[in-house]
């Protein structure tokens, strides 16, 4: 089939050499760069990109015309060349359709938690409510060098990103009421920093913070007698009582000092207790294991055992009533035979801190202090721009800003390139109009406020609902025999289909995923310092997505297995012969033309 000039071009081999090369150049390219900057900005910035389409395009173009200039293809070699060419352009085409179309993400499960059916899938989501507006909602890809697209939702600017930004909160005057704050500033030459900390009447958590050993509070005295009582030094309390356990056990009552009898036993009728442990505010850090948030008594604890002949039990008693006692059995190690015993802690009641630095202020809205350390107790009038030193090693403590009617204000703001990889939240940065750009924390709705309104900010991560839910029963690893070197690690989990009841236990681990309701479910990642979690890959695609890239692949065997053998074959199969046309010879003569074709042959 002859062609126009513009028909001989795309279609020749002259086209098809620089643009395989082209490509392969980008697609060598592109695998150096994922290593850096990830698989999601790569596939935004290249596979999903308009150029990259176009040279894909191209290339189908190109591929497809050089077969059509060759018909009819008559003969093995024609018709392999033609079979193995529309493979390849039915696989362009498969590949598109698998980077456009299907759906993609991360599902976090735990052994701990409920079943989950949100899919965190690539990209981010920002809501908008504009006064006078209907919601809006885009989806944002943030490039690695901190671009947004698109810059613009409406009338919102999305002006940068930071991947490291925390939230802040100061004072400004302006309150309706009476709301003492102050800022504090703490200085250390031997440490060699400097801390800035604001108290407050109101909210009630800026009433006191815990700087390590110590803590600082702010005090409202309307009377002369809570005056005097807030600057006086506390009552010295040499035993530092930690309180008490009632224990009621085998008809038996008795009361034990937690702070005498720590790491001590007690005979209780028949029965032993022993005291394990004591944390003034109780908590499990990431390990699981327990620890104390601070010294001062907020969430008191303790762990005791008891023995009663072949039954030995653990408990962890709290003194919030609300919390019941956690118990573990320890021999037997399990509970047929569990121990019948009554055991309350009564701890103390908010009592003072090694170490404090108190501002107080009076009924007239005058400011005081009142200072503890190990070295002793000291108070006093407190002014603007004075420096106390509370006898902290070499720290100074000045009030650095009074504010008699203070209003809460918080902001976000990114860390400066010097602050630790790992600290900080990602944050957008957006401006309605020419007002203040403000920054909006990832997965905390922001308000905006401008002189038409307030908008409404919201910058969260991108989920899509399954049609199914995927409970996490147990994350198992395998170790190689005699090391601590991981073999396998595999997730056992059980699908639900919500709608029909259906349920289906399954195993996941590497190179082995399942398939549900025509997603496909693969291990993506784990979390060493907790094995109670698992992350899994959710992939989805349409089932003509699969079948294009199957069907283009095997075109592409067919027709190089008909170039290279067909004639050989044909010569065997006389039927097959007939049907190729064999012997084959170049056909020359005059044929129809195919519609599509009829630019490029100027008809």
């Amino acid at each position: 089939m002859k062609l126009n000039h513009l028909g001989q071009f795309l279609g020749s081999i002259k086209l098809a050499v620089p643009l395989l090369g082209a490509i392969a150049t980008i697609l060598i390219f592109t695998t150096f760069y994922e290593s850096e900057v990830g698989s999601a900005v790569v596939q935004q910035e290249i596979y999903k990109s308009p150029w990259f389409g176009a040279l894909m395009f191209l290339l189908a173009l190109n591929l497809g015309i050089s077969t059509l200039s060759r018909y009819p293809w008559r003969g093995a070699r024609k018709l392999g060349f033609a079979i193995t060419h529309w493979g390849l352009v039915v696989i362009i085409a498969g590949s598109a359709a698998v980077i456009h179309l299907s759906v993609e993400g991360m599902l976090l499960a735990r052994t701990d938690a409920g079943p989950v059916s949100s899919l965190r899938v690539e990209g981010d989501l920002l809501e908008v409510a504009a006064p006078g507006q209907e919601p809006q909602q885009a989806s944002l890809f943030i490039k690695s060098d901190g671009t947004v697209v698109p810059n613009r939702v409406g009338n919102l600017s999305l002006l940068g990103y930071s991947d490291r930004a925390i939230k802040t909160v100061h004072f400004e005057t302006g309150a309706a009421v009476d709301n003492p704050a102050v800022r504090l500033r703490l200085s250390s030459d031997r440490m060699g920093q400097t801390l800035d900390r604001w108290l407050a009447a109101a909210p009630a958590a800026y009433r006191q913070i815990d700087i390590g050993p110590a803590e600082l509070q702010i005090v409202k005295a309307d009377s002369p007698q809570a005056l005097r009582q807030a600057l006086t030094a506390p009552a010295e309390n040499p035993n530092n009582p930690w309180g008490t356990l009632q224990v009621s056990w085998a008809g038996v009552s008795r009361t034990i000092d937690v702070r005498s009898q720590l790491g001590q036993t007690s005979q209780i009728g028949s029965g032993e207790l022993k005291l394990l442990g004591f944390w003034p505010d109780f908590r499990l850090d990431s390990n699981r294991q327990p620890e104390t948030a601070s010294p001062q008594f907020r969430n008191p604890a303790v762990q005791l055992e008891l023995a009663n002949g072949e039954t030995t039990e653990r408990w962890f008693v709290f003194s919030n009533p609300a919390f019941e006692p956690v118990r573990a059995a320890v021999q037997p190690p399990d509970f047929l035979r569990p121990i019948a015993a009554d055991i309350r802690y009564e701890a103390p009641v908010s009592p003072e801190p090694d170490a404090f630095f108190r501002v107080v202020v009076d009924a007239q809205g005058s400011l005081h202090y009142a200072a503890r350390a190990s070295q002793g107790f000291k108070s006093g009038p407190l002014a603007v721009g004075e420096a106390i030193a509370p006898g902290w090693a070499d720290f100074e403590i000045t009030l650095a800003e009074y504010l008699p009617q203070a209003q809460v204000k918080r902001a976000t703001v990114p860390l400066p390139e010097t602050a630790p990889a790992d600290s900080g939240e990602p944050a957008l940065l957006v401006a309605v109009g020419a007002e203040e750009p403000v920054w909006v924390p990832w997965g905390e709705p922001t308000t905006v406020s401008t002189p038409a309104g307030d908008w409404y900010v919201a910058f969260s991560p991108k989920l899509l609902q399954l049609p199914f839910a995927v409970k996490l029963n147990d994350f198992i690893v395998e170790r190689n025999e005699g090391s601590e070197s991981v073999a396998m690690w595999t997730s056992a989990v059980t699908l639900m289909e919500p709608h029909t009841g259906e349920r289906a236990d399954r195993r996941v681990w590497m190179n082995h995923p399942t398939w549900f309701k025509g997603w496909k479910i693969a291990q993506a990642s784990w979390n060493p310092g907790d094995l109670s979690q698992s992350t899994l890959q959710v992939k989805r695609e349409p089932w003509w997505v699969t079948g294009l890239t199957w069907l283009g692949s095997l075109m592409v065997i067919v027709g190089v297995g008909t170039m290279f053998y067909g004639r050989s074959v044909a010569k065997k199969l006389r039927v097959v012969a007939d049907l190729l046309g064999m012997p084959e010879v170049e056909e020359r003569e005059s044929v129809g033309t195919i519609p599509i074709m009829g630019f490029f042959l100027g008809r």
